[in-house]
């Protein structure tokens, strides 16, 4: 769904925020919400692209990642807050650095509108709105299971507490099923769980 796998990965990559702003599900496309969106048109497409594409930045900005995989790991491999916060803020600063092998995963989250003009969206059975629902529901979702978790949280969970971490990110949030967008659509239900 989205990228919510390549989120998993880049947690694996970056190998180490809690405090997030609420930021991420006010995007609205521009389309009226009614329309379909086998009847969206590659004009109107590419106007809703950058919409959502500044939406999904605003959650998924390099900073704020970096200091949500730090804590989540912090949190697993220590057992006070002060150790925790000595590891976090560790691991910001040596993935804030230029060149960082830390930075590497976080490359490959992102969302470009290079392909806006494709029609893979005209097999979707859904509307514009039930679409901006979805992606609402999944930015807020993101930020919801990044910031549950802080320092504080470290001398009561260790690894096996996220275990499943990765396959609750990947996890669509219920309002995209009726998007109905079939194959590799971006907004497909996510087929993760059932092959490589």
């Amino acid at each position: 769904m989205i990228v919510l796998s390549a989120l998993g990965a880049a947690s694996l990559a970056a190998g180490c925020g809690d405090d997030g702003d609420g930021s991420g599900g006010d995007v609205t496309t521009g389309i009226a919400p009614s329309t379909q969106l086998a009847d969206v048109t590659t004009e109107q497409l590419a106007s809703a692209c950058p919409r959502l594409k500044a939406g999904f930045d605003r959650v998924f900005q390099a900073d704020k990642l970096i200091r949500a995989v730090c804590t989540l790991s912090g949190v697993a491999t220590t057992e006070t807050t002060a150790e925790c916060v000595t590891y976090r803020d560790q691991g910001i600063q040596q993935a804030s650095m230029a060149g960082s092998e830390e930075m590497e995963g976080l490359g490959d989250i992102e969302f470009t509108c290079d392909d806006a003009a494709e029609n893979d969206h005209v097999e979707c059975t859904g509307t514009v709105g039930q679409l901006e629902t979805c992606f609402n529901d999944t930015l807020d979702r993101v930020e919801a299971m990044f910031n549950q978790f802080s320092c504080d949280d470290a001398a009561t969970l260790d690894e096996e507490a996220f275990d499943d971490f990765g396959g609750m990110l990947g996890e669509p949030p219920a309002s995209c099923e009726a998007v109905g967008c079939p194959g590799e659509s971006p907004f497909a239900p996510d087929d993760s769980e059932t092959g490589p």
